[in-house]
């Protein structure tokens, strides 16, 4: 009798600790996802960037007048988006209190700061386009037409409360079911 007792202990208290364990894992989850956001928005703007060379095979000295062109604009964004930084916080903050009126009164306050970042990457893209032979020059240009018409699409599809559902504008353009 008093060695069931023993056990049955034992099997209650492995089960209360996996459980305690198993309730505490999504929240770990969700502060380690949280803390990539900036990562996952880098890699994002690297594959839009990859994106812009599609189908371009570079020489080594287009290559070499990109590294030139890439740092040179690196120093100047990096330090636009420091400037920035305060702002975004405290867009985020407001946005995850459910306050999207003081989010959207924070990113006006600071639309300035986002059209000269927008106009160093116009900057950039005309350098960089200036730096290709005219045969990647086209392509180049072909690139940034399809990559400018994919965001309007995004942008449509947003308003239109569209984004990110199945059956969505890009599934009735390839004419896909998904």
């Amino acid at each position: 009798m008093g060695k069931s007792r023993v056990i049955a202990l034992v099997i209650a208290s492995l089960v209360s600790t996996a459980s305690f364990a198993g309730a505490q894992a999504p929240a770990q989850q969700g502060a380690r996802q949280g803390g990539h956001a900036m990562e996952r928005g880098m890699r994002a703007g690297a594959r839009a960037e990859r994106g812009l060379f599609r189908g371009i095979k570079l020489s080594d000295a287009e290559k070499a007048k990109l590294k030139d062109i890439h740092a040179k604009y690196a120093a100047q964004a990096k330090s636009l988006r420091e400037q920035m930084k305060p702002a975004m916080q405290e867009a985020r903050a407001a946005r995850q209190k459910g306050d999207t009126a003081s989010a959207r009164a924070v990113m006006q306050r600071n639309k300035g700061s986002f059209e000269k970042l927008a106009q160093l990457r116009k900057s950039q893209q005309a350098e960089i386009r200036s730096a290709l032979t005219p045969e990647n020059q086209k392509l180049y240009d072909a690139n940034v037409q399809q990559m400018a018409k994919r965001r309007d699409e995004m942008k449509a599809n947003r308003k239109n409360g569209k984004a990110g559902k199945r059956g969505g504008v890009g599934a009735q353009q390839s004419g896909q079911v998904r």
